[in-house]
Parts: structure tokens; C-alpha cells; sequence
């Protein structure tokens, strides 16, 4: 059982996680993990990808899930539930942030970062906020964030099995290792750049792993302050649960600048529309009462 630090202001949620054993998962407990956000097709209200709560305002999920939209109306946004069918606060996507530098043939800077329509009611039971990586650049230049054989918990509602025709109802939770960028493990599903993609599974045998359905959710770690952190964002692989094969992931701590940066333009874009709306009323209005 993980226990949450009862003063977090992110990554707790209503209960605390248990876990014992996606594929090769196992079913989530209710209010476990509040940040969870299913990305869905707002013509079919299909599930098509996974994303974390990063504020009341931002989902993190992959730049693979949102790059082929053709516009952020396309796109709403559910969270609030462990259940598909059984969703809190649903939003609609003003804005998609897809990182500049992301490769659709070689998935890095596979991130990014979608701007809702208003903010999620953040109730730290059913809704709540995931903490992000805070590691400094000289750590970052000088070793692996998460360290290699760290176990970390992947979550989503993806396919159970390889080559399935549907996406798990329930959400599911699996607990996974970070294997070392030098292992022949990471090797064998050839990741082009380590520095911001990542390798996790459970070597040699597999059978625990992400799938389709499942990308764009978070990696999890469980921290020394008791709080659950996003430390990788599901990615692609080499079919689902191989021996021999992990999944890859994209590694966030590399992406803190640009996450806090994208935030930050995105709050100051809205804030400068906002005022420029109320500049015109106000001149329409001021010009109509001289008329």
C-alpha cells in the first residue's frame, strides 16, 4: 500500500493505491488516481489516449495522441472516474500544445500539452493534480531520473492483450521497473534519444506493459515525500507485454522548461485575449453612448 502525505497540494488522491500485480494489470480502486484523464473523440465519445492532470487548467498526455486532430474541438476530455462509462467533470480543449521538436517517425519529444476550455474542479478525491519532476540540470546531465530498477506504476485504459479489438471499461494499474539506458533490454526496442525517452517493463519474461489505448497516460513514481509524481508519459513499444521488449516512454524531467514555459504562455495568451475582448466592448460601448 502507498499512503499519500495527508499536506500534498498534487499527486494524492482520495484513496491510497494498493497494488499487488493494462496487461498483466489489474483493476484500479476508485479515487486512487485523481489525475487520470481519458482523451476522447468528441464526434464518438470513443476513448482514444490517456493524460494527467498537470493543473485545473493543463492535461500532459503525447504529442502522438493530438497530432493528427484536425482542431482542439476535436477533442474533449473526462476525468473524475476509473470507469469509461462513469465520468465526474468532462471539458472541452481550447488549445493543443504539441512540442515543436516531436519526431512522428522516431517519437521523441513524444509530448504535449492540451489547454482546456475551463478549469476542473480540483475536490484531491475524485479530480486531483499530479505532481511533476523537479530535478536539477546537473542531476539530470549526470544520471537517469527515474534511477534504473525503481518500480513505477503505469495506468490506462488500453487494450489488455496485443492485437485486442477494445479498450478495458475500467481502468488498470501494473507495476513496471525503469530499465537502464545501457541494459540490452532498452537496446533491443532501439529508443533514438535517451536523454528524453525512457525504457520500463519487467525483464527478461514481460508480460506487464502498456497498450494500445493506454498511450499518453502517465508513468508513475512513488516519491520520498510520499507523493506520486509523473515521471514518464506512455509512448510506443514493440507490440504489448513481449519478453525482452519493454515499452518506451517519454522521459518528462527533460521537459520541465518547456512544460512550465507552455503553462505559463498559455495562462498569459488567455489573460491578454481576455483583456483585449473587454477593450473592444468597452470602445463599442463608449462609442455608441457618444452616438
Amino acid at each position: 500500500m502507498y499512503t499519500c502525505s495527508s499536506n500534498a497540494t498534487c499527486g494524492c488522491s482520495g484513496n491510497s493505491a494498493v497494488l499487488t500485480k493494462i496487461v498483466g494489470g489489474e483493476n484500479a480502486a476508485s479515487q486512487t488516481w485523481g489525475w487520470m484523464a481519458s482523451l476522447r473523440y468528441s464526434s464518438t465519445n470513443s476513448h482514444f489516449c490517456g493524460g494527467s492532470i498537470i493543473s485545473p487548467l493543463h492535461i500532459l498526455t503525447a504529442a502522438h495522441c493530438t497530432i493528427g486532430l484536425s482542431s482542439p474541438s476535436a477533442v474533449n476530455v473526462y476525468v473524475g472516474s476509473i470507469y469509461l462509462s462513469d465520468t465526474v467533470q468532462t471539458r472541452r480543449v481550447s488549445y493543443i500544445h504539441i512540442h515543436p521538436n516531436y519526431s512522428t517517425t522516431t517519437y521523441i519529444n513524444d509530448i504535449s500539452i492540451l489547454k482546456l476550455s475551463s478549469p476542473l474542479t480540483i475536490d484531491q478525491t475524485n479530480v486531483a493534480i499530479v505532481c511533476l519532476p523537479n530535478v536539477s540540470s546537473i542531476i539530470l546531465a549526470s544520471q537517469e531520473y527515474p534511477a534504473p530498477n525503481t518500480s513505477l506504476i503505469a495506468i490506462g485504459w488500453g487494450y489488455l492483450t496485443e492485437g485486442g479489438d477494445s479498450v478495458s471499461q475500467t481502468l488498470q494499474q501494473v507495476t513496471i521497473q525503469a530499465i537502464a539506458a545501457k541494459s540490452i533490454y532498452c537496446k533491443n526496442v532501439q529508443p533514438a534519444d535517451l536523454s528524453v525517452q525512457m525504457c520500463a517493463g519487467t525483464m527478461p519474461i514481460g508480460g506487464k506493459d502498456t497498450c494500445q489505448g493506454d498511450s499518453g497516460g502517465p508513468l508513475l513514481m512513488f516519491t520520498s515525500d510520499n507523493v506520486w509524481q509523473v515521471v514518464g508519459i506512455t509512448s510506443n513499444g514493440v507490440g504489448c507485454a513481449r519478453p525482452y521488449l519493454p515499452g518506451i516512454y517519454t522521459r518528462v524531467a527533460a521537459f520541465q522548461v518547456w512544460i512550465n514555459d507552455t503553462m505559463n504562455d498559455a495562462n498569459h495568451l488567455h489573460i491578454t485575449i481576455h483583456t483585449i475582448l473587454i477593450s473592444i466592448i468597452f470602445i463599442i460601448f463608449f462609442v455608441n453612448i457618444k452616438d
